[in-house]
């Protein structure tokens, strides 16, 4: 566990969220030989976007919430199997080798014109989630809801966030947000995927929902082979997909901006700033799924003596449908995806540590080839 700091006032907590800036860099130049990139799956969603648009009634968006409760229990228990395995391997191959990085600037609406350059902001230690205090404003506003169903039919939600990518309509996610991980490769992706920034509660119809940015239909995936073949909880639980603008807007990223990222610079980051759309939390009984939380604080290595095992650990009470919600700098790059947590024997949450697949070579070459097919 992290010892926390003293918590700095409500002011410098709003400050941090609401104004998340970023600088224009480049992507560094390997010192050694280039590794090869690690593969990729690719997979489209067929289905009619108005079918899936109208699919995603309140009733079923109910359901899939009482779903993640549930899901998040099975994915906690296969990441714990994962990591066993992993702590129990003796073989050190590949801890010095060379790493792909890939970066971008986080960049505003196309009403705010072009790239931040606000000072960044210190951020406290506040593992205890907090409703974001302006959900509809940048940068929130590129956090937001992911539905989907699964092979039998069966609605579930996650969280993702629009990312910096040629094309301008791509959200980031956790893999097992739209891929199972069983194998099927292209075959394997969920249906009816859809994503819903700035989602919220309706104020005038408790139990129905709002969409004030748009309902973006998924269009094309890619996830990691680690995640799709392997269901690798260490490199592999991340992913992407394209989205088709709904009428009226014209991309995902002039309507809401988009996080840049920041991948494979290591699994050790301070004051990252950590949100998502939550149904439950920690020994909490205040989170229902419709509202936006976040958390602040340090992410560490979860294992920093196995070189195999690079998860980033952080100290979040945000559980069940906070999966693939974004870990962030307070530049507002991307460093890692909300994956999993640690459950008893009954599947009850046994601590407040959150996890995130390691961010590096399968993050670069899944944003890679995200570019590459826009």
């Amino acid at each position: 566990m992290h010892i926390p700091r003293t918590r700095s006032a409500a002011t410098a907590v709003l400050l941090a969220v609401a104004l998340i800036p970023a600088t224009l860099t480049t992507a560094s130049a390997a010192e050694a030989p280039t590794p090869a990139e690690p593969g990729v799956t690719f997979g489209k969603q067929a289905t009619d976007p108005q079918k899936v648009r109208d699919f995603w009634t309140p009733g079923r968006i109910a359901r899939a919430l009482a779903n993640e409760k549930k899901d998040q229990a099975g994915v906690a228990r296969d990441a714990a199997v994962a990591t066993a395995a992993a702590e129990a391997t003796e073989d050190k191959a590949g801890s010095t080798a060379p790493r792909l990085t890939a970066e971008a600037p986080q960049i505003l609406p196309a009403k705010r014109t072009g790239v931040s350059t606000t000072a960044a902001a210190d951020v406290p230690e506040m593992p205890v989630a907090q409703k974001v205090p302006y959900p509809q404003t940048p940068p929130a506003t590129v956090v937001g809801k992911i539905l989907y169903i699964d092979d039998a039919g069966e609605e579930h939600g996650c969280s993702g966030a629009s990312i910096s990518a040629d094309g301008n309509n791509t959200v980031w996610t956790a893999g097992h947000c739209v891929h199972p991980g069983d194998g099927r490769g292209s075959d394997g992706f969920y249906d009816l995927v859809l994503f819903i920034p700035g989602y919220k509660e309706s104020l005038d119809t408790p139990g129905e929902y709002d969409a004030p940015w748009g309902e973006w239909v998924a269009q094309s995936f890619v996830a990691p082979e680690a995640w799709t073949q392997d269901k690798d909880y260490d490199e592999g639980d991340l992913a992407a997909f394209t989205v088709e603008a709904p009428t009226g807007y014209t991309n995902l990223t002039d309507t809401v901006g988009a996080f840049g990222y920041k991948f494979g610079y290591g699994s050790d980051w301070p004051d990252i700033i950590d949100s998502g759309f939550p149904g439950e939390g920690y020994n909490r009984t205040d989170m229902d799924g419709y509202t936006q939380f976040y958390c602040t604080g340090d992410v560490v290595d979860a294992m920093n003596w196995n070189p195999l095992d690079n998860r980033l650990e952080m100290n979040c009470d945000m559980g069940a449908g906070a999966s693939g919600g974004p870990m962030a700098t307070t530049e507002g790059q991307i460093v890692g995806a909300n994956s999993h947590v640690e459950i008893d024997d009954q599947d009850q949450r046994i601590n407040d540590l959150l996890y995130s697949s390691d961010h590096g070579d399968q993050a670069v070459a899944v944003i890679n080839a995200i570019n590459d097919a826009n």
